[in-house]
């Protein structure tokens, strides 16, 4: 069994107690290989014959190939090619993408052996005593060693040396391009473990019980470590520490230099299972039927699941954990909130995402840049009152307005004032950047246009009552709405109103364009859909109250929230009712779509997920406030505010894999 650390997932120690079951794919008997994941793809074998690969988002089955055998060791994927043994004693490489044969090598008996890649060459052991090194492209033998009983051991290959443990007792080193032997060191008993090796030294168990150290160069015993009893996992290193499963139970973490115990965590069961670390998680099964997530520097038990007995190793890939029982399934796992921070005040501003960043103000005053992975604080800018104000980023500065009458340039990436501007009123409009111009209403009942380099005015226009809707740019246009009932369409070098309309109440909503079509929501209970040229009407829909939230145009569908509790579906021509979803409050919230999705929140406290051509419900997660806050999409994770002083992040995998439900045979 082999086993890999991954790094820059999104399960950490802070999250992975919400792990849950995202699909689950029915083999047709037990599995003992592990998965590994490609490109998106789950490859793993069973003890049915096959070879599987299965979408790593949903769990369908791509393709299948049947070997002549059962499939007990694990995949290695190189350059779009799958290398997979068999106990039909075969070695086959096929297509990664399709599972067409390329070719196949047939050895003299089984091979339990995971193949090991390096320098265009594929090594394997099989239990006919030998050991090949095979043209990675062609098949073809290039050399063989012989050890004098079968080889279980999966080979690993570092600094031109292949290491490999045999049956025989014997762990050997071989020059990885002829196959000579460099040096063998024997233990008291059949090796079944794979080598790991790091910082130049060759770790491995076992079933005489004991943990080696060696030394890479020379086979020299550096330490052992009494397990208590047989050893057929094969060990893991990270941050100088080595964790292996062994049959007494436990899995053990040591230090990789002296071999003193740091700690170790006791199963009900024997852990052939090798670890796998990812960002400071160890995953492990157990033949007690369950999968452990503990944490790595102390093993705390942070999670467990319980699925059939677990031999094979886990692996983590794109936020997702996957497993591999003896009950025939592979599962996947996949964790619901990534990380959530917590402000002194309401959040009711939209967050934005740039480089790696996220950015969103808070009633508490403050701007925020928080590190989109884990949540930590960057930096923060105090303003001189609540920001109900959306950031938006362009060229590495951040643009906000604050309750303070105040617009800000702030830099992206240290937070520092580059420039501000005073205006007459509180500014809750969320600015826009187009043109070298920066664009934002105020309740002084202005729309103001900016320089972005200097903050200079260039123009503001004057509109009948305060401007809390945030202005659209198309083309040389923008769009703003404002209290004095009136969408306006002004010329955006200059300032100059091309056009009004006037609905039957205030404007709070902020204007979207698509395909010519200007679409605001009315507190007079209307949404309008306007000719973006003339302002002609060209249909209006009736909710069952005021609309505060901002329409998103999505596959010729306009969806919008409204006090009235729903999020609607329109057809965005003709204004036709697709659907509604009824929620417990009033949407101010204003929808986001991404990937067949619709993220909205409610004041009921709830964001929720939606399918986009149905309107049936996906996911929801209940804050402990009302969420004025608009959700953004970036990088597979959902940001959104709450008034519970809270942004959240959550994983977006975890909602394509409800809405796609569960990988089938």
């Amino acid at each position: 069994m082999v086993q890999n650390t991954p790094h820059n997932n999104v399960i950490y120690p802070a999250n992975v107690a919400s792990l849950q079951r995202a699909w689950t794919y029915r083999t047709g008997d037990a599995i003992e290989s592990s998965p590994i994941v490609v490109s998106g793809v789950v490859y793993t074998g069973s003890r049915d014959h096959h070879l599987y690969a299965l979408d790593a988002r949903t769990g369908k089955k791509l393709w299948s190939y049947r070997t002549g055998g059962a499939i007990y060791a694990t995949p290695t994927v190189v350059n779009d090619v799958v290398y997979i043994g068999s106990f039909d004693t075969t070695l086959y490489a096929l297509e990664a993408r399709t599972g067409t044969l390329l070719w196949s090598y047939t050895t003299g008996n089984a091979i339990e052996s995971s193949p090991a890649i390096a320098d265009g060459v594929v090594y394997v052991g099989s239990t006919d005593h030998t050991l090949y090194a095979l043209n990675a492209d062609t098949g073809d033998r290039l050399w063989s060693f012989a050890s004098s009983a079968g080889i279980q051991s999966s080979p690993a290959v570092a600094e031109g040396i292949v290491y490999v443990g045999s049956w025989d007792h014997n762990v050997y080193a071989l020059d990885a391009t002829t196959g000579a032997r460099i040096w063998c060191y024997t233990t008291g008993d059949r090796i079944s473990s794979s080598p790991a090796v790091a910082e130049g030294i060759v770790y491995i168990g076992s079933q005489d019980h004991l943990l080696y150290a060696l030394d890479a160069g020379t086979g020299e015993k550096l330490w052992s470590y009494q397990t208590g009893k047989i050893v057929l996992s094969s060990p893991s290193v990270a941050n100088g520490m080595i964790f292996i499963g062994s049959h007494q139970g436990a899995l053990l973490a040591l230090d990789a230099r002296t071999g003193s115990k740091r700690w170790s965590f006791t199963s009900g069961g024997a852990i052939d299972s090798s670890p796998l670390i990812a960002d400071e998680v160890i995953y492990v099964g157990s033949q007690n039927r369950s999968i452990y997530a503990l944490a790595a520097l102390t093993g705390e038990k942070l999670w467990s699941y319980t699925i059939g007995a677990i031999v094979s190793s886990p692996t983590v890939a794109n936020g997702m954990l996957y497993a591999s029982s003896q009950d025939g399934n592979v599962y996947a796992f996949v964790s619901e909130l990534l990380w959530s921070y917590t402000t002194g005040g309401s959040i009711e501003s939209s967050p934005a995402v740039a480089d790696g960043v996220v950015y969103v103000g808070s009633q508490n005053h403050r701007v925020y840049a928080l590190d989109v992975l884990s949540g930590e604080e960057l930096w923060n800018y105090i303003t001189g009152d609540g920001v109900f104000s959306s950031p938006i980023v362009v060229d590495e500065t951040v643009y906000i307005g604050s309750q303070d009458h105040t617009i800000y340039a702030l830099a992206a990436s240290t937070g520092g004032r580059l420039w501000s501007y005073k205006t007459g009123g509180r500014i809750l409009s969320s600015p826009a950047v187009a043109f070298g111009m920066v664009f934002v209403g105020s309740q002084d009942h202005r729309i103001y246009a900016f320089d972005v380099n200097s903050g200079e005015v260039l123009w503001s226009y004057i509109t009948g009552g305060p401007v809390d809707s945030s202005p659209a740019v198309t083309e040389s246009a923008i769009y703003v709405g404002s209290q004095d009932h009136k969408l306006y369409a002004l010329d955006a070098y200059e300032g100059v109103e091309r056009w009004s309309y006037e609905t039957g109440g205030a404007i709070q909503s902020s204007p979207t364009v698509a395909e010519g079509i200007v679409y605001v929501g009315s507190r007079d209970h209307l949404l309008y859909a306007l000719d973006a040229i003339t302002g002609e009407l060209l249909w209006t829909y009736r909710a069952g109250d005021y609309i505060d939230s901002t329409p998103a145009v999505a596959n010729g569908i306009v969806y919008v929230g409204s006090h009235d509790h729903r999020l609607y579906a329109l057809d965005a021509r003709t204004g036709e009712e697709y659907w509604d979803y009824t929620t417990g409050g009033i949407i101010d919230s204003s929808p986001t779509v991404a990937e067949g999705i619709v993220y909205f929140g409610s004041q009921d406290h709830t964001i929720y997920a939606l399918s986009a051509q149905a309107g049936e419900k996906v996911w929801s997660h209940i804050t402990a406030g009302g969420i004025v806050s608009s959700p953004a999409v970036a990088n597979g994770v959902v940001y959104v505010g709450s008034n519970d002083h809270t942004l959240y992040a959550f994983n977006q995998r975890y909602f394509w894999s409800e809405e796609l439900g569960k990988g089938v045979a």
